[in-house]
């Protein structure tokens, strides 16, 4: 019983110290790898690359509390045009199921930053992102 014990505490202390994660690590790795792309696919205004990876009910919520759809969201991208660069960093991923919550920092080419937090899931395999929502993160004041 000792033994049991002991191995299973084993293992969560394992799975823990990799990363903490409430789902497989391939899943995790995949939308941070998508959320690179989702970056790099605006940077570079390919927005109907973008559009495929976003579900049809996809909803964005800005940084002033604005709603917006998929298509109001994607006719904003298109009128601000490409090169704006977003590096995420501090990505944290759970999985729950065919779920994922993201939450990273962004650093803009503009020098700001912001707070992001997205959910994605699983549609026939594949990830998609249904929601946005960002908070921008201010700046001291010297």
């Amino acid at each position: 019983m000792r033994a049991a014990f002991a191995s299973i505490l084993t293992l969560l202390l394992v799975g823990y110290a990799h990363g903490g994660t409430l789902g497989p690590s391939h899943d995790v790795e995949a939308v941070k790898a998508l959320e690179i792309e989702l970056c790099s696919l605006l940077e570079h205004g390919d927005f109907d690359g973008y559009a495929t990876h976003l579900t049809s009910d996809y909803a964005l919520t800005s940084s002033r509390g604005e709603f917006m759809t998929r298509d109001q969201a994607l006719a904003g991208w298109r009128a601000q045009g490409p090169g704006f660069k977003m590096t995420p960093n501090d990505m944290k991923v759970r999985v729950y199921g065919d779920a994922a919550i993201l939450t990273a920092r962004i650093a803009r080419s503009d020098g700001g930053s912001d707070r992001i937090t997205k959910t994605f899931v699983r549609v026939k395999g594949q990830w998609l992102l249904a929601a946005l929502h960002w908070s921008q993160i201010t700046r001291a004041k010297p």
